[in-house]
């Protein structure tokens, strides 16, 4: 368990207390997970600065908190012989398995170098912003083998066939690396809005966070993300103290696809409009759904929500294979 206080997070001082709230209304979007089409939330609104004659003032606090905990199982085994099926016949088996599972929570605090203007999805309380961390990851498993076969030097017995055999088995050895992981999280995000003077555009007029404010950060996820990586090399001695090590990889082996960016524009805001249609009653502001059929009504050039952007990271890539010659000495 990890309990971080006190981490740093920015929020605009330049805005005046709510003296309003909003009623919005999510239009489609059945069946995607939290969201249900005809819900609708108020929050409050902000359309004012303290000081007009200023734009966005930013604050640097230290209101966030984060906290982790995880549980990791692990087995292992070192280098040693087995006795196989036959005589004179040993391997050397290495491997590790281990499997975590964790939770991290936080309160969406940045840790760049700038500041954002407003860190916060209300300027006056940061209890909308608690939700899971872009750090969490739920599962992952992390495996590596290392298989080298030896065969004795008892196989002498069998004269020139266990030294040709001895010979052409000895040397080989062969690794594996393995890992699957959770997909990164990501959120409903919501375009349009109101903004004040200097500031960004958000649904609150705040310019904070775009966040689904029902739904929380990071409650979507993209699919688990998997690699192999493997390695066979064998070595062959030239002379005393002088040996000769060829050697294939294979990374990424099974060449899967680990998508890594969605589309997250989720909900464009819509139009006030009265409540049911009633005249002169209280006005309801829709959140449209940005599915593939909205996308083309409203003749946007923006991919909807949910479309792949991406795949790959710094650590997975297409299947690469390299091949080596080292000598050892």
């Amino acid at each position: 368990m990890n309990l971080d206080r006190q981490l740093p997070n920015s929020v605009d001082i330049n805005i005046a207390p709510s003296t309003d709230v909003q009623e919005f209304q999510l239009q489609g979007g059945t069946g995607a997970p939290g969201v249900q089409n005809g819900e609708t939330f108020v929050l409050p609104v902000y359309s004012q600065r303290i000081t007009p004659s200023f734009g966005p003032v930013t604050d640097l606090v230290s209101n966030a908190n984060a906290s982790y905990h995880g549980l990791t199982l692990e087995a292992r085994r070192g280098m040693g012989a087995l006795q196989s099926g036959y005589a004179g016949a040993e391997r050397g088996l290495e491997f590790r398995l281990a499997w975590t599972w964790s939770k991290a929570i936080d309160f969406g605090q940045s840790a760049a170098a700038v500041p954002r203007t407003n860190g916060q999805f209300d300027p006056f309380t940061a209890r909308y912003d608690k939700g899971l961390s872009a750090l969490d990851f739920p599962h992952r498993v992390v495996a590596t083998a290392l298989w080298s076969p030896r065969l004795s030097s008892s196989l002498a017995r069998f004269g020139e066939s266990g030294r040709l055999l001895r010979a052409a088995a000895n040397g080989w050895s062969m690794a594996w690396i393995f890992y699957e992981s959770s997909g990164r999280g990501y959120s409903y995000q919501i375009f349009g809005g109101k903004r004040l003077p200097g500031g960004h555009e958000s649904i609150n007029g705040s310019g904070g966070s775009a966040t689904l404010p029902t739904v929380g950060r990071n409650t979507l996820r993209l699919p688990d993300s998997a690699n192999l990586d493997m390695r066979l090399s064998r070595s062959f001695r030239l002379r005393e103290g002088l040996h000769l090590r060829a050697s294939a990889e294979a990374f990424n082996l099974t060449n899967r696809l680990n998508y890594s960016g969605i589309t997250q524009r989720a909900f464009l805001v819509g139009t006030p409009a009265p409540l049911n249609g009633v005249t002169n009653g209280p006005e309801v502001t829709p959140l449209v759904f940005q599915d593939a059929a909205t996308v083309a009504t409203e003749g946007l050039n923006v991919l909807p929500f949910g479309a792949y952007t991406a795949a790959g990271t710094s650590q997975t890539h297409e299947r690469q294979i390299q091949l080596g010659l080292r000598i050892e000495f």
